[in-house]
């Protein structure tokens, strides 16, 4: 028995309603009234979702409309009818569906975060020439002169060869497959700044004097650490993090909306941190290969984190890493340094 229900039948040229009687058979929806008669197949028409209320509208793509209000009559004469829900509508009317969409998108999100955007990243960086990465560089480099840096008190002859002794450790750690990056060396001043060393895109690196006279003349200390920036400029970390925080600000802003722009931001925040994380252990392996392939081992660098955490005590500071929040776990760091574990490459 085919089953009718009362609506309600816009023509698509009138406003005028017209009360009819659906009928829906064979693929074909049946619109009679006293003043139309008309035959849709079912194909034809934009049908409605389901939802707890509301009216039920049914578009028909030729033009004009069917409505009906009584949501529940109508949810009964199609279900009677045949019409089947779709399985993303059975979903949405489900909270276990609900609910299993929400997990499944913060899976995705996470696994977008942790392996998608790097990827990306990693994919888009290697389409930036050298010369725009070196330009950021400059600009970075012009941008916190002006503000951190002063001019630096060491000796001009001390700089030269420290320079030279940073470029001859490069090279003898210089594989074929991996040749040691080019790198221009600036000293400078930073009372603000403290020991601290900074690598730039595009291949600048800035090391302050406070480092170096916190190294106190122990030049293989001065070399690991230099080592650890040369492995950020040798794998672009500096253009990768710009890349990975504008990626991760897209998403976040397209999840969010205008909703907060502080809510949008932590996200990418915290995500940077992790990313950073990543790159440092990255940069501490090739310090330890470079301190390697000059015949040094990595006890100068757990020697340099104890002086640094000193220093950071001496000034009020905590016994974390000085050299920021992103860099892992000084304990991490000289486990590894000293031989006893090992840092796996993102």
């Amino acid at each position: 028995m085919t089953h009718s229900l009362p609506a309600t039948y816009f023509d698509g040229r009138s406003p005028q309603p017209q009360p009819v009687l659906l009928r829906l058979q064979e693929g074909v929806l049946w619109i009679e009234g006293e003043q139309a008669t008309r035959q849709v197949p079912t194909h034809e028409i934009t049908w409605p979702e389901r939802q707890r209320h509301g009216l039920r509208v049914a578009q028909l793509n030729s033009g004009g409309s069917v409505q009906c209000e009584d949501a529940t009559a109508w949810d009964a004469w199609a279900k009677a009818a045949g019409r089947f829900e779709s399985p993303v509508v059975q979903a949405q009317q489900s909270w276990r569906g609900a609910l299993l969409a929400c997990v499944l998108l913060i899976v995705l999100a996470a696994a977008g975060t942790l392996w998608g955007v790097p990827l990306a990243a990693r994919a888009a960086v290697a389409l930036v020439p050298s010369s725009a990465e070196a330009t950021l560089g400059d600009a970075v480099y012009s941008s916190i002169k002006s503000e951190w840096l002063k001019p630096s008190k060491l000796p001009a002859a001390r700089q030269q060869a420290l320079r030279e002794s940073f470029t001859q450790a490069l090279a003898r750690a210089a594989t074929p497959d991996e040749p040691a990056p080019l790198i221009t060396l600036h000293f400078h001043a930073a009372p603000g700044m403290g020991p601290n060393a900074l690598a730039l895109p595009g291949g600048t690196i800035v090391l302050t004097d406070e480092l170096v006279a916190l190294a106190q003349g122990r030049d293989d200390m001065l070399i690991g650490v230099l080592a650890h920036e040369a492995g950020h400029v040798q794998a672009r970390h500096g253009l990768r993090m710009v890349v990975q925080a504008t990626l991760i600000g897209a998403v976040t802003s397209l999840a969010w909306g205008d909703f907060s722009t502080l809510v949008a931001a932590a996200p990418a925040v915290l995500g940077q941190l992790a990313y950073s994380r990543d790159f440092e252990r990255e940069a501490d392996a090739h310090a330890l290969r470079v301190l390697r392939a000059n015949r040094l081992d990595g006890s100068a660098m757990v020697e340099f984190f104890d002086r640094l955490e000193a220093w950071q005590r001496s000034k009020g500071g905590t016994d974390a890493p000085a050299m920021l929040s992103s860099h892992p776990l000084s304990d991490e760091r000289r486990a590894f340094f000293a031989g006893k574990t090992a840092i796996s490459n993102p």
